[in-house]
């Protein structure tokens, strides 16, 4: 139990952090690093704390349990993409034009995120690709939970789309499309392993291009 005169002590230094002190993005930090390479299981709270320099009882005290420290992480991460998502969305209105804008509103502000930063588009593909992939209990609710407005929103606009298409087919493609995706967005680096030169995999333009032209085919094709 931390005693009241830390938890005074911690909250000043969560509002205005002195010089040497951990601040909370900092935890955060720490926080996205472990979970990224160890997964939610293998990330442990001592280690996040050594790594952000911390005492452990500032980490219990700030979100009292793993799940909410990994919940603020993930939220801080993944907050100006779905932000983006939401944006693009409303911008296209209740009737898109053509299925290729509803892909794009989707995915693109996941498979370029960063682009202008190496670095950091590194981390956050292997924090998204963690995030969707993870078999804990706790994190498949935690991505029900902060994907869910604009994942209802893409299923929604996308079905009005697909006419063409019965439920069987539509959420069996559906499927097939977030699988897509998801590899793409998480695993980008692997395709110029794959082609060994052939091309430039650097321009993410062009490869959001032909993934979107493949994806949207494939929802454009007749029912079967």
């Amino acid at each position: 139990m931390i005693e009241q005169a830390n938890v005074a002590t911690l909250r000043k230094k969560r509002a205005h952090p002195a010089a040497g002190e951990t601040t909370e993005n900092e935890f955060l930090d720490a926080a996205e690093r472990q979970f990224a390479e160890n997964g939610y299981a293998g990330a442990k709270i001592r280690a996040i704390a050594d790594e952000a320099k911390a005492n452990l009882g500032a980490l219990h005290y700030y979100w009292g349990s793993k799940e909410s420290l990994f919940r603020a992480a993930c939220r801080r991460r993944m907050a100006p993409m779905i932000e983006e998502r939401m944006a693009r969305f409303e911008a296209l209105g209740e009737s898109p034009s053509s299925i290729e804008q509803i892909l794009r509103a989707y995915f693109e502000p996941a498979f370029l995120s960063h682009r202008e930063d190496p670095a950091r588009r590194r981390l956050f593909c292997r924090t998204y690709t963690r995030i969707l992939t993870d078999p804990s209990p706790e994190v498949k609710a935690i991505v029900i939970d902060i994907f869910a407005e604009p994942t209802k929103r893409f299923v929604g606009l996308l079905r009005g789309a697909c006419g063409h298409l019965d439920d069987s087919a539509f959420y069996w493609r559906l499927h097939c499309v977030f699988g897509v995706f998801q590899h793409a967005a998480g695993y980008t680096d692997d395709i110029g392993v794959l082609a060994e030169g052939r091309f430039d995999t650097s321009d993410l333009d062009a490869g959001i291009d032909r993934i979107i032209q493949f994806v949207a085919a494939g929802l454009k094709a007749p029912g079967v």
